[in-house]
């Protein structure tokens, strides 16, 4: 584990993809594994970065501990999703940084 090298890390989280009640990622495979709702991607992302819980592809509570939040590129309306949770963080006092070793 990088860790336990003494390596720093950065745990990422991503913002348009659902999650186990292990916190594993949802198999692209399956239904619903890619969220699309913005309303519903910019809670979750608030809710990540300020030590929340989430709601798991079970309908359980996740925590999910991250220090980076990936929005897809790829995604439709990626550009929207991430104006929207980068002002949704400023918002809620959260303070997007870049990483420093």
């Amino acid at each position: 584990r990088a860790e336990e090298a003494g390596l720093a890390v950065v745990r990422e989280a991503f913002a348009d993809r659902a999650y186990t009640p292990e916190g594993t990622l949802v198999s692209r495979r399956k239904p619903g594994a890619v969220l699309d709702d913005i309303d519903e991607i910019v809670h979750r992302c608030v809710a990540i970065a300020t030590g929340e819980p989430i709601t798991d592809s079970d309908g359980g509570s996740l925590t999910v501990t991250a220090g980076s939040i990936c929005v897809h590129g790829d995604t439709a309306g990626a550009v929207g999703i991430a104006r929207s949770v980068k002002d949704a963080l400023a918002m809620a006092g959260v303070t997007v940084a870049p990483f420093v070793a």
